[in-house]
This record gives C-alpha cells, structure tokens and sequence, in this order.
C-alpha cells in the first residue's frame, strides 16, 4: 500500500511512539530524507544522519578493547547510549539510518539488535532515541540489496508515492520558486517522471525540482542560455518544458 508523504509524517510517528522502526521506503528524490528532518523539527529532536551503506559492521556493533581480563566493546560517539546527556536544547536524538537496503547484508545483520533490540553491541541506546530506516526501491535500480525475512519482521514497511498537492504544501512552506509550483499546478505529473532506464543525465522528481529553484530563485527573466543549467537539474526534455512555459507564464496578466 503507497501512501503520500503528509500521510507517511503521521504515520511514522505512530510508530515512533509505540517503540517502533518504520522502514520508510520510495523511489530517489521523493523525499524520504527531508520526512526525517521535518519530523525532527517538528518534536525538537537532535537528527543524527547515518548512512547504512557506508557502514562497517564494527562501526554497529563497537569496537573491542581490553577491560581487565576480558574483552569489551566501545560504541562509536554516533550513537547516544545510556548515560549520555541529552544535548542542550533538544528533547532526545532521531536517529536516521538512510540508505538502509543499500548496505551490505553483513552490515544488515549487525543492524538486527538497533533496529529490535534498542542497542549498539553491549551498550543500551539511550530511551529519548527514536530510529527511522529509509531506502529505495528495488525496482529503480538505486543499488538496493533485499532483506532478509528476519530484518523485514523487525520493521514497520511504508511505500512513498509521489503526490503532487501535498508536495505544493510543502514546497509553499519551503521557499519554492513560483514559477515551479506554478507548472507543477499545470502540469502535476512533471514533479516526478522517473525511468530507471532513462538515458538523460537527471531526471525530474521534488529533490531536483527543489535544486532548480535555488538556481533560480533570484532571476526574474529566465534566459535560453541557462538551458544546460536547467538541463542539468531536470533533465534535457523537462528542461525544455518549463522554459516555455515559464515565458508564457512571465507574460500573463
């Protein structure tokens, strides 16, 4: 079942609150990322970013060290465990573990006592820790391992689509040219034509829309010689598009 990402917000803070790890998954460029960051925000948590992909299992489950006349482990300083202060101004960490299907099956089984079990190697995380895991799709060719039945068990699974007005509603709070919302409005399923096979070098979907309207957010009249500028952010064919429509739109009343 697909939900969009207002609906994803709400529902992976359910999850949250019951002790959960929603496993937020979408095609790049949706969103995923900046759902974590909004949540965050939104209930003053620390977000801590940790790419799964780059991982080492060692960097999950510490480090050993000598402790008298046994071995033990020492956590990696990413991680909050017990005892550690809760940084000043927050109310507790939101730990995002991104890329999460990316990694490595061995990096993947090291996961198994964070996800379920609250704790890195020996160490309890701290109780003001919440965790999200996002990935992609394994259709879109992102470099997306599947996983194992014993990690899927441990997760609540959510599937982003990509919805047009709830992305108006967050591009209208975000500082989103006009110009794009505007050709989103008249054109909605430009905000994402994704094909895995695509021969163009972007493709348009919300991240390179957003980084289109930082390259033009302060240029009134758009000139065909930023074509490669645009180009570059969305794709030579949507490229085209908006120009055109831009122009048209610069001369209505």
């Amino acid at each position: 079942m697909q939900i969009n990402i207002e609906t994803a917000a709400e529902l992976v803070v359910d999850v949250l609150k019951a002790g959960l790890v929603p496993f937020v998954v979408g095609s790049p460029g949706v969103g995923k990322s900046d759902l974590a960051r909004q949540i965050a925000k939104q209930h003053n948590l620390k977000l801590l970013d940790v790419r799964l992909s780059q991982m080492d299992p060692a960097d999950l489950l510490g480090f050993p060290f000598k402790d008298g006349k046994k071995a033990s482990y020492i956590p990696m300083n990413t991680f909050p465990i017990e005892g550690d202060p809760i940084p000043e101004g927050y109310n507790g960490w939101l730990l995002l573990l991104d890329e999460f299907n990316s990694a490595p099956l061995s990096v993947q089984a090291a996961a198994y006592r964070i996800v379920l079990d609250k704790q890195v190697g020996v160490h309890n995380l701290h109780k003001q820790v919440g965790i999200i895991a996002a990935g992609n799709l394994m259709t879109d060719k992102a470099i997306v391992n599947r996983l194992s039945t014993a990690m899927q068990s441990r997760l609540i699974h959510f599937e982003i689509e990509v919805d047009p007005k709830s992305w108006i509603k967050w591009a209208d709070t975000h500082g989103v040219d006009h110009r794009i919302k505007s050709f989103i409005n008249f054109k909605p399923a430009a905000l994402h034509n994704f094909d895995p096979n695509h021969q163009d070098l972007n493709y348009p979907c919300p991240r390179t829309w957003a980084f289109l309207s930082k390259l033009i957010i302060n240029n009134d009249n758009l000139n065909p010689s930023k074509m490669p500028l645009f180009a570059g952010a969305i794709g030579e064919g949507m490229a085209r598009e908006f120009y055109s429509f831009s122009k048209i739109y610069a001369d209505l009343p």
